[in-house]
């Protein structure tokens, strides 16, 4: 006979007194980033444009993808800890998952506008324009806009580490990486304003630059995002790991199977163990428990577990 113990209410108790808490750190957290996105979109575009710097329009444009995907998030973020219910069994933690998908599909069309117009400023150099010289406070902007990037990085990977929440750690490495695109801005803003007229192409060269910063923070945020919607298991190292601490569990006497996969912040797993023929449906669940605890203690909070115990034979 088989002895179905399965802990999916416990996903509706992480969301009372765990989830719920985590998702309002996320919220402020994206919400802090996003006003100082809106911020830093403002002050780069307005710098931009009136300071003749093609570079740093780019990087506005860039931090509206910022913008972007801060609301994303927001909008996305309550419904990934939604409760679980009966339509959606395993909760609603591949809303996450989509919302990654989406950043990363804005970043990609951030990337195709930056490229066209620095193309078309090379042209023109190309083609004997003359640049216009960039204005001093477009670099005090782009210092400015360089502070506040390593803060919003430092500040998204505390939380995302605290929450488990992957796209907030990858949207910290997305501010990373705005910072070190801010810093090839600098550079080539600086050039065009101090260096002279020949030099000034270094302005729309950076704007080249920044793309590489923006397409490789998508693939990043894109890659992990589609292998979750595609079920895909654990890490190997994890899954190992996990099959050991079963195994290793008082009245297990063996492992059938274990499948992992991720949903949102939560981790989920579905094993079927053999256990003493002569145990009652008190002690099997007794084993549920364990293994539940175990892969707790090592994966944290976040988890799931569904487990099945059949009579050895």
């Amino acid at each position: 006979m088989k002895h179905n113990h399965s802990h999916q209410i416990n996903l509706n108790g992480l969301l009372d007194f765990h989830g719920i808490h985590e998702a309002r750190q996320i919220r402020r957290a994206v919400t802090i980033g996003c006003i100082v996105n809106v911020i830093l979109m403002s002050i780069k575009l307005i710098f931009g444009y009136l300071g003749h710097s093609d570079a740093l329009v780019a990087d506005g444009y860039h931090s509206l993808g910022d913008v972007g995907s801060d609301l994303v998030m927001l909008t996305f973020v309550g419904l990934s800890f939604k409760k679980a219910n009966e339509s959606f069994a395993y909760g609603y933690g591949k809303f996450e998952t989509f919302a990654s998908l989406v950043i990363s599909g804005i970043l990609i069309f951030i990337a195709v506008m930056v490229t066209m117009e620095a193309v078309e400023s090379i042209k023109s150099y190309m083609n004997g324009v003359v640049l216009p010289q960039p204005d001093i406070w477009t670099i005090i902007a782009i210092v400015f806009a360089i502070i506040c990037k390593e803060f919003l990085y430092r500040f998204y990977r505390r939380v995302g580490k605290q929450t488990r929440c992957n796209a907030l750690v990858s949207s910290a490495w997305h501010h990373r990486s705005d910072g070190f695109a801010s810093i090839a801005t600098l550079v080539g803003v600086s050039s065009a304003h101090f260096l002279g007229e020949q030099w000034r192409i270094l302005d729309p060269c950076a704007s080249l630059v920044i793309v590489i910063f923006i397409i490789v923070p998508a693939i990043r945020l894109f890659a992990p995002a589609f292998r979750e919607l595609m079920e895909g298991s654990i890490p190997h190292h994890d899954y190992i790991q996990a099959k050991e601490i079963i195994r290793s569990l008082d009245g297990v006497k063996e492992l059938e199977f274990l499948k992992t996969r991720k949903s949102g912040p939560f981790l989920i797993f579905d094993a079927v163990v053999r256990v003493n023929r002569h145990m009652n449906i008190e002690d099997g669940y007794k084993i549920t428990c364990e293994i539940e605890e175990s892969l707790k203690h090592k994966f944290g909070k976040n988890i799931l577990v569904s487990v099945v115990t059949k009579p050895d034979m």
